[in-house]
Parts: C-alpha cells; sequence; structure tokens
C-alpha cells in the first residue's frame, strides 16, 4: 500500500479505542491508542458548555452546576454546614440571579391565615331604669354604630351612639327581661336576631392577618391568594328567656350558602331571673376560594330569644374576656 492515499484507503468502522494512531513527540515517532489520544486532548482542553460540556475541570461533593452567564457554568459549593439549608433565589423582576443556600424562615413559606372576633366590653356611668332610652357608658368606642348590647339578662337593641352612650335603645329585646341597671354594670356587645330570620354574623376585629383580611363594613373575608382553607370558629351564645331556643350558624360565599355548613346548638332556658342560660358553639369547615371570592358568616334564632354575646374579663378571679365570636383562618393547601 505504498504511496496509497488516504481517500483511497477503506473507510473505518465506529472506533472503539484500541486504534494506534502515529504521533511524533520530541522528535520521536511514536504511537498512542485512540482512546488515550481523545482522553488527554479532553484533559487538556476540556469540551465547553456551547459543545455540550461544562468547561469545568474539577468537582468537590455537593457541587451544583448554574449557568452565571450566557453559555457559561459555574460551581456553587454544596451546604457543608450542619444546619439544613435550601437553595434560594431572587431575581431581579426582569432577570435571574446567581443561587445560593439560605435557611427557610416562616415569611419564606408564607402560609396565609387570620384570626378575628366580635368583642368590646364598657361599663355604665349612670345609673338606668327598666325604661330609659338612652344609655351613659365610659365609652362606645369599638361598637357598632347600630347594634345590641347586654347588660346582666337584660339584651337592648340600639340605633344610634355618641363617643358616651348608647341611642334609640329598645330594651328587653329577645324576649329578655328589662330591669333596672347600676353604675358600673359591665356593657357588652351582643347580636340578636328576628325569629327564623338569616342574619349576617357581625365580626369587628382582627388579632392576626396575613394575607386573609376582614372589611368591618362589609363584614367579608378576603383572601390574596387563592387555595384551600380551614375556618374554624366559636361563638358564645345566650339565652334570656324563658323557654329553651336554637340557634344555627352557617358560610357563604359570594353571598351565597355553603352547602353543608351550618352547625345549631339549643340553649337552655334561663336559669332564674338573674341568671341567663349559655353554651358554646364550634365547629370548622374546608372551603377552596379564590382570590376574588368572599367568605361571610351567617346565623339565625328559631325564636329570635337566642343571641350571640361577649362575656368581659374579670380582675377576681382574673380571667381574660371571653368573645361573642372567634374565627380563625389558615391555609392548607
Amino acid at each position: 500500500m505504498a504511496d496509497q492515499k488516504i481517500s483511497a484507503m477503506p473507510s473505518a468502522s465506529t472506533l472503539d479505542g484500541t486504534e494506534i494512531t502515529p504521533i511524533v513527540q520530541a522528535g520521536v515517532n511514536k504511537q498512542v491508542t485512540t482512546a488515550n489520544y481523545v482522553a488527554q486532548v479532553l484533559n487538556v482542553n476540556p469540551a465547553l458548555p456551547t459543545q455540550g460540556g461544562t468547561g469545568i475541570t474539577s468537582y468537590t461533593l455537593g457541587d451544583t452546576l448554574y449557568a452565571s452567564a450566557t453559555n457559561v457554568l459555574s460551581k456553587l459549593a454544596g451546604n457543608t454546614t450542619t444546619t439544613k439549608k435550601f437553595l434560594s433565589q431572587t431575581g431581579t423582576g426582569s432577570a435571574s440571579a446567581a443561587p445560593s443556600w439560605e435557611t427557610l424562615n416562616p415569611s419564606d413559606i408564607n402560609t396565609q391565615y387570620g384570626a378575628f372576633y366580635f368583642d368590646y366590653s364598657t361599663t355604665l356611668t349612670a345609673d338606668i331604669s327598666n325604661s330609659d332610652t338612652t344609655i351613659a357608658v365610659a365609652s362606645t368606642s369599638g361598637f357598632s354604630t347600630a347594634g345590641a348590647i347586654a347588660i346582666g339578662m337584660e339584651l337592648i337593641t340600639y340605633t344610634g351612639k355618641t363617643a358616651t352612650s348608647f341611642t334609640g335603645c329598645t330594651r328587653g329585646a329577645a324576649n329578655s327581661p328589662n330591669v333596672a341597671h347600676t353604675t358600673g354594670t359591665y356593657v357588652n356587645g351582643a347580636q340578636v336576631a328576628t325569629a327564623n330570620t338569616s342574619t349576617l354574623l357581625q365580626i369587628n376585629s382582627t388579632s392576626l392577618s396575613n394575607g386573609v383580611t376582614l372589611n368591618t363594613s362589609t363584614q367579608e373575608i378576603s383572601f390574596a391568594i387563592g387555595g384551600t382553607y380551614n375556618l374554624a370558629f366559636s361563638a358564645q351564645l345566650n339565652n334570656s328567656a324563658t323557654g329553651q331556643t336554637r340557634v344555627a350558624i352557617w358560610f357563604a360565599v359570594d353571598g351565597v350558602d355553603v352547602a353543608n355548613s351550618a352547625s345549631w346548638a339549643t340553649i337552655a332556658s334561663r336559669e332564674n331571673a338573674t341568671t341567663p342560660a349559655s353554651t358554646i358553639m364550634a365547629a370548622n369547615i374546608f372551603l377552596t376560594v379564590t382570590s376574588s371570592n368572599k367568605v361571610t358568616m351567617k346565623w339565625l334564632t328559631d325564636d329570635g330569644s337566642g343571641a350571640i354575646l361577649t362575656y368581659p374579663a374579670s380582675a377576681s378571679p382574673a380571667y381574660p374576656a371571653a368573645p361573642a365570636l372567634i374565627l380563625t383562618v389558615n391555609q392548607v393547601s
């Protein structure tokens, strides 16, 4: 095959690395296998990212590759601490950034939640008879512009208020006894309803909120992020009338009642002329909502005697207030 052109030689099959290639090294003719030749070439000149390689010749346990620029790969060293960390990355809004190892904070999870209640108590600053329609108190701050209050056994509705009085009062509401009351007696926030009438449940305070908010004007609960939420409530129920009564509470989404969400409780007849009957209702449901949905709570009393009211805090014996309603909302997915 002397002087035979390479182009005239037969084509080789797929290389298996054992083939011998002649080279000149330091002026001496030598031979090298194809496998050794290719390995040495790549070791000196590793394949670039644009060629399907990395351009990197060494790695350490835990290294993570990432694109640090266009067509450039870099290494993020592994987390060598004994603290569990997670990859974190924050962009500029239009461009990405290099990843880093960070510990997980509660704010990173950003679970949505809210805690709300109906409360408020004040005290009488003057004696009232069983027929007075203006009731002087220490402060009406926080109370609804119009609504209901409880003084001892008596439930009273009012149509207006000043900074230190309730006006337009109707005494003996919800079939309760209307009696005289003395200065210093507690005046507590309450809710009453017409018999067998669906009534919007009032919520007036927020204790915690992260993405779940309360509109005190509409009593609507809103959600910044759609998802599935656990809504749990407890309500302080009261009956100042003779004869037992029943109360139901349920949820609505965008004004439409949620199927199978109602809870009923029976309240016994008042114990005597000075002691009302009471019980607590507690329940929870799961709701899947969007960020545009509004959730409200509704209630009714079957004969108009049932009420929902706050029990004030006490100094002796010491215990905190019991809000008329407590509602907690927690995102679960």
